[in-house]
């Protein structure tokens, strides 16, 4: 636990047995999590992180990671669907076009904390940005659709 400091960086790389870290509402502007393999709680919300891979916690079940500055987020560990839609957030990213996730129907359909123009995606590097946003905007088309036609 180091909220609610004025933390800039935090390295727990090499905390391999870290189950939980609440590093929220600091300065951090980077946060390095990649040795911390046993990680299953993670909230970083409300910092200035630009880039998160949880690549690596296979054992993760809540991320918070809102109100940051998040470009990259990449969540493909092989364990999305232990991560609950109430322990899931990562709106309020202004430059978060799109989430790295191992399923991108599930994440669409369990994971709705994410803001309108984000996306999800298994390969986001490959995708553009513009394909992001016409994948997103067919989905709300569909979903309008599909309430529409509702007895």
């Amino acid at each position: 636990h180091c909220y609610l400091n004025q933390l800039t960086s935090l390295d727990v790389s090499a905390n391999t047995a870290l189950t939980t870290l609440y590093c929220y509402l600091n300065q951090l502007t980077s946060l390095d999590v990649s040795g911390a393999t046993a990680l299953t709680y993670l909230s970083c919300n409300h910092n200035q992180l630009t880039s998160l891979n949880l690549s690596l916690q296979t054992s993760l079940i809540d991320l918070l990671c809102h109100n940051n500055q998040l470009t990259f987020l990449d969540l493909r560990n092989g364990n999305n669907t232990n991560i609950t839609q109430f322990s899931f957030s990562a709106f309020n990213n202004p430059n978060l076009l799109c989430i790295d996730v191992d399923n991108v129907v599930w994440s669409n359909v369990n994971w709705i904390n994410i803001d309108d123009w984000a996306s999800f995606s298994t390969n986001c590097s490959a995708t553009s940005a513009q394909e992001h946003t016409t994948n997103k905007n067919l989905l709300r088309t569909i979903d309008i659709f599909a309430d529409c036609h509702k007895t």
